[in-house]
């Protein structure tokens, strides 16, 4: 079961993120603030965050950076509502920039879509030697 983290100040859209994701099977977490949202990041396995860019204090750029740095392999969605307020930097650090006018749906499946991806990121290659080094077929090793 995967652990989906999201941050958000709105105690509605946290309430519909994590009945979305619960339905579906997903473990959720959720916090109301970046700082808090770092602080889960770095207690507990996730499999993806789900970040708003407008929050007061720490915003979703700074907590995407700090996440980018500190665990560079996470998946990280932006679901704001105002993408046309979202600093360049950002899609550095963003997998997927999504506006919350496309509705939980959209959410939902870029999140399956970006654990199936990452998930065949994740695995071995099937041609591996006994050192652990793959090949590509056809080539000879140390060439």
């Amino acid at each position: 079961m995967a652990t989906i983290l999201c941050v958000d100040n709105d105690p509605d859209i946290l309430d519909l993120y994590g009945s979305l994701l619960k339905s579906k099977g997903y473990r959720f977490l959720s916090a109301s603030d970046g700082p808090s949202g770092i602080a889960l990041a770095r207690t507990h396995e996730l499999d993806a965050v789900v970040l708003d860019i407008k929050m007061p204090g720490m915003d979703g750029n700074q907590v995407a950076q700090i996440l980018r740095t500190e665990r560079p392999t996470l998946p990280i969605v932006i679901f704001t509502g105002s993408l046309d307020e979202t600093p360049e930097s950002l899609k550095w650090f963003a997998n997927v920039l999504l506006h919350k006018g496309n509705g939980p749906l959209a959410l939902l499946l870029t999140i399956e879509k970006l654990l199936k991806d990452f998930a065949v990121k994740k695995k071995p290659s099937r041609r591996a030697d006994q050192n652990g080094i793959a090949s590509s077929p056809g080539r000879a090793h140390g060439i």
